[in-house]
């Protein structure tokens, strides 16, 4: 999935609802981080520390930070550090993390824990939610530079950490920004990596492909005679879908496209209660879709206008 317009460029059962083990923790991350005081300190239970699988060993009763938690979570997997985070998989963190996914746009997902264990509870999700998902993660700066990170010390009032990044290829290979592992008997390998060439920026998402790192490789080293062409500009539009309304395109519209695909992009508008979908096909398929917002022209300030044509 190409981040900026989530153009999907390879596929194959993206919609298939699967355990998806670790990588849940994406979630939990970004949950945590629009959520919580990252600078605060959590004391470490009981229950945290009986906590099974990948695990940094923190200490009960240890006080540490949560920005610190996070990154023993998205470096080592630690299923610890993702109970503590959670409040031990409180009810209240496990509807965030739910509700976080719907603004996300995961329809085919629900998640019951925040380390991806499924021996008492199950995670599911596809290909498709977990890419959405990793694209809307990247974009936040707190996120990005815990998940890139190759190794992190902390101290905390007990101890001394060093962690060093599970994700063999961002370890080895600096196109490959950052991503998440995931494994379980049940899972199977799921693997996630976001890798960046100039101009294209796109998540890997595979769920039980025993030779995960080397075709994360392969494909990204096929995406090949892609060009990334305007299809709308920043802007006011009016429309003649109904003639009470402006649409307004908050950035600039690109899509990966090769050559002789822009001959076939198609555009389609709908105009929904709250706002409106510009819908992208290519041939007759949809390869994907931004909401815009709906401007009633009869009741729109010209000042509002200005300020936002001038963002």
């Amino acid at each position: 999935m190409e981040t900026s317009s989530k153009r999907v460029l390879e596929m194959s059962n993206i919609h298939s609802s699967f355990l998806v083990a670790s990588t849940a923790k994406i979630l939990t991350a970004i949950t945590v981080i629009e959520n919580y005081n990252l600078e605060e300190e959590v004391i470490v239970t009981k229950n945290d520390v009986n906590e099974v699988g990948s695990k940094v060993y923190l200490q009960e009763g240890e006080k540490i930070k949560r920005l610190d938690l996070l990154y023993a979570l998205m470096l080592r997997s630690a299923n610890d550090a993702a109970s503590a985070l959670s409040k031990h998989n409180s009810e209240e963190f496990i509807g965030l993390m739910n509700e976080t996914a719907k603004k996300i746009g995961m329809k085919n997902s629900v998640f019951a824990n925040a380390s991806g264990l499924d021996e008492r509870e199950y995670n599911l999700s596809t290909a498709y939610d977990m890419a959405l998902l990793s694209c809307y993660a990247a974009k936040n700066e707190t996120f990005l530079a815990i998940a890139s990170t190759h190794t992190y010390r902390c101290n905390t009032d007990k101890m001394s950490y060093v962690w060093v990044n599970k994700h063999k290829l961002v370890q080895k290979d600096e196109l490959f920004v950052w991503g998440k592992t995931g494994y379980t008997k049940k899972s199977k390998r799921i693997l996630v990596s976001n890798y960046k060439k100039g101009n294209m920026d796109v998540i890997v998402v595979t769920i039980n492909r025993s030779d995960d790192w080397d075709y994360h490789r392969l494909l990204v080293n096929s995406l090949n005679g892609y060009d990334f062409v305007p299809i709308f500009k920043k802007g006011i539009y009016d429309t003649k879908m109904n003639v009470t309304y402006y649409l307004y395109v908050d950035r600039d519209i690109v899509l990966p496209l090769k050559e002789k695909e822009y001959e076939q992009v198609r555009i389609k508008f709908k105009l929904l209660p709250s706002d409106a979908v510009l819908e992208v096909y290519l041939r007759e398929e949809k390869i994907c879709e931004y909401h815009l917002t709906v401007f009633d022209k009869n009741s729109l300030d010209l000042n509002l206008l200005v300020e936002i044509l001038n963002e």
